[in-house]
């Protein structure tokens, strides 16, 4: 096991992760290596495919401001565990406006703790592939998209959403149709989930359901959660903020719903069936409005 820093200078070869002269100590990582990529703009754009690669960790400083990957193309790298947009020291350093990364199918923690301004306005900063459901994310500030592109996929098993220093505006994350994970987690940021889950809770922030993607339980502790998708939710438990489906016309189905003190629905009855009788531990109040 030996630590690798990225140079990615080679005359002729920049940008290559393949060429032993874009590491120091020279010479490509390895199984078990440690790699390292801080205080540099020089991306890593060549030489992506190093899937038979199973790194110790993969850390990426916010220091480092290149780009990884390219328009079309993921690195493809496995670690066990992956750092992403850590900084230790003074300032506020920029970070990277795309970072690509295919992670493949060894189980991994993956930490981000900030990303760049997005080089497109359009596209997450961070986009991540991984196929593992024992892989776990860790988001606390940035722009990052999961299976973003039509047709991509991803399992993984918790993703925990939370912030640094705004609860609501620090994390923006993007879960696609082809994200297939067991818990969503979060406690701050903005998310739209174009895909299922066993689980999502949301505390904080903002949570937006669209597409068909189907949620065994959902538990509204807070923030606002505004359900878009016709997948059915089978367990929504609405202990505070807003639940509300007045956003969209689709056609949608609520199997069990319990509602608690502090907790809001809204909905439209000619869009959402709530299958069961509503549960609660306390009086429910049910008001109609013109809204």
């Amino acid at each position: 096991m030996a630590t690798k820093t990225w140079v990615g200078t080679d005359t002729g070869n920049e940008g290559d992760w393949s060429v032993a002269a874009n590491w120091s100590p020279s010479g490509v990582p390895e199984a078990a290596d440690d790699v390292y990529l801080e205080n540099s703009a020089q991306g890593v754009i060549l030489g992506l495919d190093q899937s038979a690669i199973a790194l110790a960790s993969f850390n990426k400083a916010q220091t480092f401001t290149g780009a990884i990957g390219t328009s079309s193309a993921y690195l493809q790298i496995s670690a066990t565990a992956f750092n992403i947009g850590y900084h230790n020291g003074p300032g506020s350093p920029a970070g990277s406006s795309l970072v690509k990364l295919d992670i493949g199918a060894t189980a991994a923690t993956v930490t981000i703790d900030n990303s760049g301004t997005p080089t497109t306005s359009t596209v997450p900063a961070i986009l991540l592939k991984a196929n593992n459901a024992s892989t776990n994310i860790r988001i606390r500030k940035g722009s990052v998209g999961i299976a973003f592109y039509t047709g991509e996929t991803t399992t993984v098993g918790i993703i925990d959403v939370g912030y640094k220093n705004s609860i609501n505006s620090d994390v923006d994350l993007f879960l696609g149709s082809g994200v297939t994970m067991t818990t969503l987690d979060q406690t701050g940021g903005e998310i739209v989930q174009a895909c299922g889950a066993t689980t999502v809770s949301s505390s904080a922030g903002t949570l937006i359901t669209t597409g068909s993607g189907a949620i065994t339980t959902l538990n509204a502790k807070g923030g606002t959660v505004t359900s878009n998708s016709t997948g059915t939710i089978t367990n929504l438990n609405i202990t505070g903020g807003i639940a509300d489906f007045l956003k969209s016309s689709a056609a949608r189905t609520v199997t069990n719903l319990k509602l608690e003190a502090g907790g809001k629905l809204k909905y439209n009855p000619d869009d959402l069936t709530i299958t069961n009788k509503v549960d609660s531990d306390y009086p429910v109040i049910l008001t109609a409005t013109a809204a």
